[in-house]
């Protein structure tokens, strides 16, 4: 006797067929889906993925001058941070004069700028009257000359004539206060003397006058540590 499907046995019977046919759709799906899963893992492509860039591809693409302004802002506001140019040069202006050189001793004059302890290539003539320097600090032993060419007849009776201040020392002391060591020459190496070492505190000028002939004149004024 074949059951009705409308009878317990028949309802029965119809369920598990159904069952069986769900399990068995289920497994084919899953070995028909592993040669897929598998080429998914071995896909090492970025093809269609996002890549998680490492700590080190981070920072390598964030650009160099982004860099330097993040150091300089923060440099801005360290009260820490001092610059190496600050810490080891001083800026200081040097004018030569001299009495007998028409209005204020410098209108017949020509500044000049040589570190006579380096090469020729050191030397400069200033602009205007006035010899702007950025010198490194150091011992006894420098060499930075600052001299004026004088115009024949300047002052009466004399002809051309190389004079010069020479900075030999330039320290720095406690509240930026600066050292400063030096000498002159008349006439180029002639008539040489040293004079009295001297203090400034930033933004102070003093006259500089040759120790045995007073008519020669360099007014020298420190601007502070740093470059100009």
């Amino acid at each position: 006797m074949i059951a009705s499907p409308s009878t317990p046995s028949g309802r029965l019977r119809s369920a598990a067929s159904s069952a069986i046919l769900v399990v068995s759709g289920f497994a084919l799906g899953l070995l028909g889906a592993a040669p897929t899963l598998e080429r998914f893992r071995s896909d090492s492509s970025s093809a269609g993925r996002t890549q998680v860039a490492s700590v080190d591809q981070a920072f390598g693409a964030v650009p160099d001058a982004f860099g330097q302004q993040a150091t300089q802002s923060f440099n801005s506001i360290n009260p820490f941070y001092v610059d190496p140019w600050a810490r080891d040069h001083v800026k200081l202006s040097v004018t030569p004069s001299s009495v007998g050189c028409g209005n204020d001793g410098k209108e017949f004059v020509r500044p000049f700028y040589v570190n006579s302890a380096g090469s020729a290539a050191t030397f400069n003539w200033c602009e205007g009257k006035t010899c702007y320097l950025t010198l490194e600090i150091g011992g006894d032993a420098l060499h930075h000359d600052v001299g004026m060419v004088r115009m024949r007849g300047c002052p009466v009776s004399e002809g051309y004539t190389i004079p010069y201040l020479r900075v030999m020392k330039v320290l720095i002391g406690s509240y930026s206060s600066l050292y400063l060591g030096w000498g002159a020459c008349d006439q180029a190496e002639t008539s040489c003397a040293l004079g009295a070492d001297t203090t400034l505190q930033p933004g102070d000028c003093k006259t500089l006058a040759h120790p045995t002939v007073p008519s020669e004149r360099y007014d020298v004024c420190y601007d502070g540590q740093g470059k100009y």
